[in-house]
């Protein structure tokens, strides 16, 4: 049972509502709102960690419920469950997502309708100068799209059992669990970004490429790709995949002997991944593979970060929890990501044209 005596002689308990206030001024900032926990806030500007002033107001997170943080004298001490409840959220959602590996970074927005820049490759190939000539002007294609980005969430009941018995550390854990498959829902949509593009109408999709022979995945499959992307300035070193596609490239890039003999060694010069990361998701179609370049593929925007509401359903005795957040993500280049499908031959769905580079490394200076 929380230790009442101590909440009454806290010298934390009459600022519990202003940190929680700051944190929440933080989050939901219009220019720049950032995702900040109670715990990292009172250590930056307090320099005080969570687990003493839990132990200054008498709070035992293994032994206190929800109920007894309620049934304190200090009414303020209530101010913590949501954020209880949301430091439990954020650990769940941060501890086992693809898409911070697929991304470039991280960029807060002020809106959900973003303007992003679209560039395409550049026409900038080096051309012969003589004396007093003027220099032949190359260009840039630069476009400017319209990014949407929306609110995602769920909401979760806790029985008032829970509440009333079930220890703060227990609660937690199930609320990781609810953290863990928002994470997931982050995981989709990167995913369906990087393949159909950031654009309804699709024209930012990524291109599907065939294999020599469909059916039939070889190691050369995979180089063709590798060795397009190195001479567009790209390194393709992830990949994402259905169970069935991902058995079927681990066993390819596994397999290090052919015949009996050892594979040659061969050093190649022009960049080519030397090791590939495999991640398996059910969001890839069947047949399929993503592969791309997590420097140039993707970036996610932020427009309001984790936000945790309840409320209390007396009609069924639950308190409902809410987690939603506002983002979304948008492409960088598109030729950073391809779509490898088995089932297509290569001869008639190869790269499409504007992924050759052909045109731009050849240069003539007559």
């Amino acid at each position: 049972m929380a230790d009442t005596q101590k909440a009454k002689k806290s010298q934390y308990t009459k600022d519990i509502p202003d940190w929680v206030r700051a944190c929440e001024a933080i989050r939901r900032d219009e220019n720049h709102a950032e995702d900040v926990s109670l715990a990292e806030y009172i250590k930056e500007n307090l320099q005080l960690e969570l687990s003493d002033v839990y132990h200054d107001i008498g709070l035992n997170p293994a032994i206190d419920s929800i109920q007894n943080i309620i049934n304190m004298p200090s009414t303020e001490l209530r101010w913590l469950i949501p954020e209880i409840y949301r430091d439990a959220l954020r650990l769940g959602l941060r501890k086992a997502p693809i898409y911070p590996n697929l991304i470039a970074g991280e960029q807060t927005v002020s809106q959900t309708s973003v303007k992003f820049p679209a560039i395409n490759m550049a026409d900038a190939t080096p051309r012969r100068v003589n004396i007093a000539e003027t220099i032949s002007v190359g260009e840039v294609s630069f476009d400017q799209k319209t990014v949407e980005i929306h609110k995602i969430g769920r909401g979760i009941k806790l029985p008032y059992e829970v509440i009333q018995y079930v220890s703060l550390n227990l609660v937690r854990i199930f609320l990781q669990d609810f953290g863990v498959k928002l994470g997931m829902g982050l995981d989709s949509l990167a995913i369906s970004t990087a393949i159909n593009g950031d654009q309804a109408n699709g024209s930012d999709s990524a291109p599907v490429i065939g294999i020599i022979t469909p059916g039939d995945l070889v190691y050369r499959d995979l180089l063709r790709i590798w060795l397009r992307g190195a001479r567009l300035g790209k390194t393709f070193t992830t990949q994402v995949a259905g169970e069935d596609m991902a058995i079927e490239i681990l066993d390819l890039l596994t397999t290090t002997r052919v015949f009996g003999n050892q594979r040659a060694t061969v050093t190649m010069k022009t960049a080519l991944p030397q090791n590939s990361d495999l991640y398996v998701h059910g969001q890839i179609p069947a047949n399929q593979a993503l592969i791309l370049d997590p420097a140039s593929s993707l970036i996610k925007l932020n427009a309001q970060p984790l936000l945790i509401e309840t409320e209390k359903i007396v009609s069924n005795q639950t308190e409902a929890t809410y987690a939603t957040i506002t983002t979304g993500f948008a492409t960088l280049f598109r030729d950073s990501r391809i779509v490898l499908d088995q089932s297509l031959d290569y001869a008639t769905n190869g790269f499409p044209t504007w992924m050759d580079p052909s045109a731009f490394e050849v240069v003539t200076f007559d």
